[in-house]
Formats: structure tokens, sequence, C-alpha cells
């Protein structure tokens, strides 16, 4: 029996349509399983009146099984070792716990019970619609990818076309529902074929995913060509764009997935600007035609290039023709590739005919920016450095020999290489030789010494300052490197400790906008939905004009990413990124960075897409977490178990805190906040209370046009605190102002909310615990009145 401290393991038999033999499949594996002496349980099996599944269902336990519907409390009181649930898309009756069968499975594996199930092809999720398109039978019951994903292990139950409509012809297999359609076309050949083709490929990427996991876990460095994948490689040539076409192209042919890499190394990283944004827009014209891409760093391509493809199980690399080699010796990257992984495939793209190359993004044509400035003066400081110490063994020339000034001058150069990077180690080599020979080697003040010899002292001199220069500049440049994977790291860290701490939608928004800001040099804007589903900043970080806000409101609506670097509305100041999370999209998440380039490197366009989807982890929790918290409260108040924490408060206090957590609620309308400082305290729960006023504000919000103002009010009447949230929207039907404070009531003529109307009928318990009272009622003119009267003594 388990004992339900770890997760069950979950086994699918996967197969391409019904009647491939998948519920058969699954009772021979249970049957190895219980003689094995495992304890196997049936929950819910149909076995379509096949005789040979009986057969194998003989012997078994079951569960007491209403109908075809599988009953959860059974099982996780007879907690088994292995149960058995046949047809995991299926949809449960409307009075069940869960509304999909696969929900039932997930509670059973959590219980640390191992399950067995069963399901086709047409089920999954994100293949749903293709499969429709295929048969014309559309499918209701569908499985999630990220619940099928998790199975520990997928079996692939194959049956071929012609053997399954034989088997039809023979009416061994119950067609149900699937057999209707125009012209019967779900078991049409065409369509069965294309079904065990979509299945077997969608296999092959679950087990590709187990076979890299493997790898991970016993660290196997050998690439195993077990999936065809491509890796292009893009360089800083000319005709790194028809590269990737040419193997966007190939990748099409072979219907192969591919990555494009570029590796930038410290020599790369002194290009100009209009190089280095010809590259990125290299690199973005891959994303366009399909590929996932990265930059790596290092300064060896060759190994970069071999250990990236290690990591992934990649076995092509793709690459341009090179050109023969710029200095002596050089070796070229296809052949450094070659003899570092002889057992990678590499393929070379002809050069191509000259033809329009892909422009620099205009956002890189900027003024020379500080950093460039700052890249200038290093050969100044390193000048300067020299000049120094140039003078400073002058004045002290009788305490050295030649040698120990030639040593004191390599040591310069190699400060000056790690400390402001290669050319200015360059710069400083030579200017140490020249001071060496003219200020220190016979004949003094003169370039031209005594003894010819010293022509190889120069030599060998400049070549091992520069050789140590070299080394000194790569060093800080793998340092930097290293400095700032550490930081991104750390950043993601941070971020996300932060986030899991807190409780409010706006203190997630603030933390976002306030974190990312700093850390990025940006604007970063974090919009959500208001009553009426309009995006709004409940910070009041708006966007510029209202070109932004509808770009922000077109990525909201259609969760794609909209705004500058995209295809969507691209001349737009902003990237917009939908903060999506499995159940819905829950705002967007706008970003302005200080450079504009950087939306075009990749590697920064992928951290932000990770932030927004922390964000949007965090703004799930935040709403489930207010779910829990209602239901609870409800449950507190239905068993007449409420517990008041009562404290002295200033009503203002808890009145502000309320105002701070609805920014999004009430982003559309004007607050008019009439509540004195000098107001005598009240004794309360401050969290009950606010969620009290929470609610009251909130509805008020949800209830009345956007743009028509709301104001709350407290005053002393006689031995009480009168506080009301007055607006001027359609009111309240006369005469029945009483239930809006009922369970599942809402006013009169109100379009249909989210929620289950709840709010009100918790917040007169908790007015009522604390001996107050409150009611709704009609203004005068327009608009209604929410009204709370406490006692200003203790609550008896």
């Amino acid at each position: 029996m388990p004992d339900g401290t770890q997760r069950g393991k979950l086994k699918i038999f996967f197969g391409a349509f019904p009647g491939a033999g998948k519920t058969g499949a699954m009772l021979g594996a249970a049957r190895r399983m219980k003689e094995a002496g495992r304890d196997v349980v049936i929950g819910v099996l149909d076995l379509h009146g096949k005789d040979e599944d009986q057969a194998l269902a003989e012997g078994f336990e079951r569960l007491p099984q209403a109908a075809y519907d599988l009953s959860l409390d059974a099982a996780l009181a007879r907690a088994p070792e292995v149960l058995l649930v046949d047809d995991l898309a299926h949809t449960n009756p409307p009075a069940s716990r869960h509304p999909k069968r696969w929900n039932d499975v997930d509670e059973i594996l959590a219980g640390g019970i191992d399950v067995y199930t069963t399901m086709s092809v047409q089920h999954l999720a994100s293949l749903n619609d293709v499969v429709a398109e295929i048969t014309g039978i559309p499918e209701a019951e569908t499985v999630p990818d990220t619940f099928f994903d998790t199975a520990d292990e997928t079996i692939m139950v194959d049956m071929s076309a012609d053997e399954l409509l034989a088997r039809l012809k023979e009416g061994r297999i119950p067609v149900g529902h699937v057999n209707q359609g125009p012209e019967g076309t779900f078991f049409r050949k065409g369509s069965l074929l294309a079904l065990r083709e979509i299945a077997l490929r969608r296999v092959a990427d679950v087990v590709e995913d187990e076979v890299q996991r493997y790898r991970a876990d016993k660290a196997i460095k050998e690439t195993w060509k077990t999936h065809g994948r491509m890796l292009v490689c893009i360089g800083p040539d000319q005709g790194a764009e028809h590269v990737v076409r040419s193997a966007a192209r190939l990748a099409g042919q072979l219907d192969e997935d591919w990555t494009a890499v570029y590796v930038e190394t410290s020599r790369l990283q002194r290009l100009n600007a209009a190089e280095r944004g010809r590259i990125l827009a290299v690199v973005s014209l891959a994303e366009q035609l399909g590929a996932r891409t990265a930059i790596l760093t290092g300064n060896d391509v060759p190994d970069a290039i071999v250990e990236y493809a290690r990591d992934h199980n990649i076995s092509t690399v793709v690459l341009g023709r090179p050109t023969s080699a710029s200095m002596p010796f050089q070796v070229l990257v296809i052949e450094a590739i070659s003899k570092a992984a002889p057992d990678l495939d590499l393929v070379e793209i002809g050069h191509g005919e000259a033809g329009t190359a892909v422009p620099a993004p205009a956002i890189l044509a900027q003024a020379p920016s500080p950093r460039r400035i700052e890249k200038r003066l290093r050969y100044l400081w390193s000048a300067l450095v020299c000049l120094g110490i140039t003078l400073l063994m002058v004045v002290a020339a009788g305490n050295f020999d030649l040698a120990n000034i030639a040593m004191l001058y390599m040591l310069v150069v190699a400060l000056v290489g790690a400390q402001w990077g290669r050319g200015p180690s360059i710069v400083a080599a030579l200017l140490n030789v020249l001071a060496f020979d003219f200020f220190f080697v016979p004949p003094k003040v003169a370039f031209l010494p005594s003894d010819i010899q010293h022509y190889l002292t120069y030599a060998v001199m400049l070549a091992v300052s520069v050789v140590i220069g070299q080394m000194a500049s790569g060093l800080r440049y793998q340092a930097r490197v290293a400095a700032h994977r550490e930081r991104r790291a750390r950043l993601l860290y941070e971020f996300a400790r932060d986030l899991a701490q807190l409780q409010t939608t706006s203190a997630v928004i603030e933390l976002t906008e306030d974190f990312m800001g700093h850390q990025f040099r940006a604007r970063v804007t974090v919009l959500v939905p208001d009553a009426t589903g309009m995006l709004v900043s409940p910070t009041a970080h708006g966007m510029n004009n209202p070109f932004d806000s509808t770009t922000a409101q077109w990525a909201f609506d259609q969760s794609r990413q909209a705004g500058a670097s995209t295809d969507t509305l691209a001349g737009n100041e902003h990237i917009f990124l939908p903060l999506k999370s499995p159940t819905r999209t829950w705002g967007v998440l706008a970003v302005r960075p200080e450079r504009a380039r950087d939306l075009m490197i990749p590697e920064q366009r992928h951290q932000f897409e990770i932030f927004a989807a922390l964000v949007a982890t965090a703004l799930e929790r935040v709403h489930y977490l207010d779910v829990a918290r209602d239901a609870l409260m409800k449950a507190r108040i239905a068993g007449g178990d409420l517990r008041l924490c009562l404290e002295r408060r200033p009503v203002r206090e808890m009145i502000e805190a309320t105002l701070k957590s609805l920014g999004p609620v009430l982003a559309k309308h004007p607050v008019t906040l009439d509540v004195p400082t000098d107001l005598p305290l009240v004794s309360a729960d401050p969290n009950l209370m606010e969620r009290v006023f929470t609610s009251l504000a909130g509805n008020v919000a949800k209830h009345t046009p956007a743009g028509t103002p709301i104001a709350i009010v407290a005053r002393v009447v006689g031995n009480q605190l009168e506080v009301r949230f007055e607006d001027t929207g359609p009111g309240l039907p006369e005469g029945r102002e009483e239930e809006v404070f009922e369970s599942f009531q809402r006013g009169e003529n109100q379009p249909p909310r989210k929620g289950a109307g709840l709010g009100l009928a918790i917040s007169r318990a908790i007015v009522e615990a604390h001996g107050g009272v409150i009611r709704a009622a009609r203004r005068e003119g327009e608009g209604a009145c929410l009204v709370i009267h406490l006692p200003l003594g203790r609550p008896s």
C-alpha cells in the first residue's frame, strides 16, 4: 500500500485511433504486475464487448463503478499500488469533484498510487484542431499536453491502417460516435495514416525528452543520433543570411527542428554597431524562419559549437563554406570542429549569389554611446600608464638593469590587458618596446641600438608582451562572461524568491515594475484588465499615447507578443509580453529598455519572457489564494467558527490599504476619500475588516460604468462609526435592496461577471460578528450606497 509521501507514477497506453488495442495492452501489462506480486485494482474499465479483453480482466479486484464513472473517493480509500483507469480524456458527470477524469488521476497520483491509463491522439489538446481538420470530427474531450508530458512512461500501442480497417469490417471494433461525420471520414484510410503519423511523432518527442534526461543523469557527452535536428552556425561574414535561409529550406525538406547559434568572442565584441546590428538581424531572421536561437560566449568558436551540440544531442552542424585562411597556419572553423568531434555530420552551405543583405535594425542607428566613448578612452589610459612607468624608471634607472626594466614593462602590458582588454594591451606593448629602446638601450635617446642583437631582444619582448596581454585580456573576457551569467541567475532567483512571498496583486505589480525597471534600466509597466476587460495600469505608469494602449490591448486579447522588435505594430517603443499561465492570460508586461537595441538580443528577449512567465505565475497564485481565503471564510461562517482578532485601529488606515490592493479594479474610477484623520479608533479585526471594505469597493466598481466617481465617506453617528460607499451608477431595484446580501444575487440588469456573488454575503456576516450593521440603499438622484455601522466600543 502506498504511503502517500511520494507521488505515484503515470503510465499512458497511447494510440493513434480507437480500436488499436490500448485497453488490451494496459490489461496485459497489469496482469504481469499482478503476477509479480503487486496490488493491482481496476478503477474504471470499458471492455467494448471484446472477449479477449474480458478474459484479460478476469481475476482483478474492481472498485464500485457507477455506469462508466470512476469512484475517486473509493480509489483513494482502497489505495492500491496500481490502479487501472481507462479513457483518460473522459468527462465526469456534473456532480463530480473534478470536471475531467485526468483531474481525478492527478489527485490519485498525488496520493502515491501508480496509474495505468489509455488515450488516443485525438484527445491531446494541442493536436485537437489538427485531428479535427483531418477527420472532419471535432473532439470535445481533451487532455492538456502539460499533463500528458508528466507521464513517467508512454507506451505506443500501434496498428497499421489496413489491419484496423480489416478488423472494422469484421465487426471487432465498436466505432461509436467516431464513425459519424462527413462520409465516415474518421475511418478513412487516409485519415488513419495521418493520425498514425501524428501519434508516432508525438511519442517520439516524449521518448526524445526521456533520452535527454537519461543522458543528463548519466553525464553522457557523446552525441546519440536518435533525432533529426540541425545546429546552424551564424558567423560574422556577409553570407550569414544566405546560410540561414538555406538551412531553413533544408530543415523544412527534412522536417527537422533546427537551432541557430552565434558565438560571440572577445574579438567579435569589438565590431562596430553596424556590423553587430547586422549579425543580430540575421539571428532575428532565423527566429522568423522557425529556428530556436542562442548566443554563446567563449574565446574558441569550435569548442563552443561542439559543446552546445553535445549538450543538446544535435548530430548535424551546418556552416557557411569557409574562405581561405586569412593568416598562415590559421585553422578553419569547420576543420577544427571536424577534428574535435569526428562523429558530428558537417554540412557546408555555399556562398550563393549576391543578393539583398539583411539590414541592421533602425533602432541600432544611434549616436556613440557612453560605453563606446569609454572604450576609446582605454587607449589613452594605457598610453598614460606606459608614460608613467617610463618616467618612474628613468628617474630610478640607476637601480635597475635592462632585464628588470624589460620585465617591468611586460608586467605593465599584462595589467593593461587585464584591465582594459586586447587592443590597449597591444598599444601598451608597442609603446613599451619603443620606450625601452629609446630611453634605456645604449645609445640612449635614440632608436638605433649599438648592438644588433638588441633587435632580437625587441622582437622577443614585443612577442611576449603581446601574448601576455592577449592572455590577460582573454581571462578578463571570461571573467566578465561568468559574472554576466551569475548575475542573470541571481536576478532570476531574487525575483522569484521575492514574488513567492507576496499575497496581493498590487504587491506583485509594484515589485515587478521596481525590480525590472532598476535591474534592466528600462521603463516597465504591468497592465491588468479591469472589470470590463480593458487594460489599466494600477500604479499609474500608463502608456504614452493611444497607440501604446492599442498595442497592449491587442497583445492581451490575442495572447501574443506585440510592439518593438516583433511582427505586430513594431513601430512602438515598448515590447508587450502577455502574462500567460496554463489557465488564462492575466495581463501584459510592457518593457521599454533604455537602449532599444537590447530588444534585438535574443538572450535579453528570452530573459524578459522568463520574467513575464514568473509574473503570470505569481498573479495566478495570488488569485487562487484569494479564492481559497473566500472559501475558507465561507466555511468558517457556515460553521459558526468565525473568531475575531480585535485591535484598535484607525478606519482610514484600513480603507487606504483596501484602495491600494484594489488598484486594477478602481483604476478607471475617480475615488474621493472623505475620512477625517481625527476619527476615533475602531475595535476590529483589521484583516477581516479590510476584506469587507475590499468587497464593498470592488462591487461598486464592478457594477458601475467606467469613469463614474466613487466616494468613501466616514463619520461618527451617535455611538457608532458610519462608513459609506457611494456611486452614481445604475442603482438598485426599488424594494430589493437586501437581496444583494444574499448568496448568488446581483443587481438587476447587470451583465454576467466572474465570481459567485458571495462577497457581500460574507461581508454581512463579518460586520455582524463585530456587532455592526450593513445595509444597501438607493441614493437620491442616481446611484447606490452601501453603508456600514460599527460600534465605537468593543463588540460584545
